[in-house]
This record gives structure tokens, sequence and C-alpha cells, in this order.
């Protein structure tokens, strides 16, 4: 038995250290402008506000947001910013170890087309010293919206869930899609909103893609609807780099 333990400790230091570094994630979303689809008209939308967001400061153990793009992705940016044909809409990125389980990840650009106020209880219990007193109670819904997941079990899979979302105008006045601020927002709709609208939720837009796919590294993946896609490029990092 004793000859055994070199051998032993041997191969589990092997398998820790080709387990070891990371994963480097980059996603770029975009929009095909040669193509029109025919889009879900809903109400409600959609909220990812349950899976963590790569600006927020509480992100997963070991999971690093990453804001350059690599020099493949950089120049993929570039020749869809300077093609007639496609247009980026957005770049996101983050490093996660090769070993954990990460939750989905939120992915979303910066325009708000609808705010809600949804408290677990009747009562709401506001921080008044804060600059937003009711942000924990907010929920924030953006024009390009969803998650993106890496998961690894005998091979690396990634589940995209985005959605593209335009506001149906649905009294005259209102304008097909809103951007609203912070000032703006109220517990639904702002008041001019939900005024012309006879106190109703606007209908809006959306397009959706959701797939899941198995991926490799080092090899762009290529994931479409007619109206919008994503690249994915995932590429492996060396314990050395962290």
């Amino acid at each position: 038995m004793k000859r055994l333990l070199p051998i032993l400790f041997l191969l589990i230091s092997s398998a820790v250290s080709a387990e070891s570094g990371s994963y480097r994630v980059e996603v770029i979303v975009f929009r095909n402008l040669a193509i029109t689809a025919d889009a879900s008209q809903v109400e409600e939308l959609r909220s990812f506000s349950q899976f963590p967001a790569l600006e927020e400061a509480d992100l997963p153990d070991d999971l690093l947001a990453m804001t350059e793009k690599s020099d493949y992705m950089d120049n993929v940016w570039r020749r869809l910013r300077s093609s007639k044909m496609y247009r980026p809409l957005l770049f996101t990125a983050w490093e996660q170890n090769r070993t954990d389980y990460y939750p989905p990840m939120r992915i979303h650009d910066k325009t708000i087309i609808d705010t809600q106020l949804n408290p677990p209880t009747s009562i709401v219990i506001a921080d008044l010293t804060s600059e937003d007193p009711l942000a924990q109670y907010r929920s924030d819904f953006y024009s390009l919206d969803g998650s993106v997941q890496l998961r690894r079990s005998r091979f690396l899979h990634l589940y995209l869930d985005l959605e593209i979302r335009q506001q149906i105008p649905v009294a005259a006045g209102i304008p097909e899609q809103t951007t609203m601020t912070n000032s703006q927002a109220g517990f639904f709709n702002t008041p001019d909103m939900t005024e012309a609208s006879g106190g109703k939720q606007p209908f809006h837009n959306v397009y959706r893609l959701k797939q899941n796919r198995q991926v490799r590294t080092g090899i762009v993946q290529y994931f479409d609807t007619p109206y919008f896609g994503a690249l994915v490029f995932v590429t492996p990092v060396s314990a050395a780099r962290e």
C-alpha cells in the first residue's frame, strides 16, 4: 500500500494541474440589417434580474469581468462595424475557472425600455439615505437583454438566451421605443405614458435567440436567428496568467 501512495499522489496532482487555469468567454451580439423577421408581441417582458450581471460587485467567486477585447474579437468587431450588412450591438467578456459551476450571466445594453418595482410584500422599507432608495426592488428591462452560460461536464456547452425588444405604441403620441432614465421611471410607467395608454402596459415586439450547443475552445461559435445573432469565442487561459 505504501508503494502505491506516491503514484496516487502523482495522479491527484496531475488531475489538479489539468483543471487549473480558466476559460475566457467573449461575446459579440450583432444585428443582421439585410433581413426583416416577424417578432413575437408580448405585454409582459421577461426579467433576467435573477442572474448576476457582469457590472455588479458581488460576482461569483473566481469570475472576473473583462472589458478589453482580444485581438481576434477586436478585429471581428471592427469588421462588423464597417459592414453594410451587420451592426455590432454589444460586447461582453469574462473569465471563469474550469472547475466551479457558474450560473447564467446576465448581459444587456444600456437602453432601458421599461422599469418596474416588485417589492416582496405590501410594506416597502426604503433607504432614504441612498441616492436610489428603492433600488433593491426595481427591475430594469433593457432593449437587448438576456443571459449566457458556459458549463462544463464531459464537454463544454454554451447556453444562450437573448432578446431584442422594441416597444409598440399603444396610443397616439407614444414613441415606438422609449428610453427611461432613473428620474423618469415610476412604479410601472411614466405618468405621461400611463395616461396616454389608458393605464395599460405597452406591448413589445420581441426577437429571441435561445440555443444550447457544445462548443470548442479556440474556435468562434456562430449563433443566429434571421434578425440577430451572436459570436462567442472561448479560449483557455493557463494558470500562469492568473
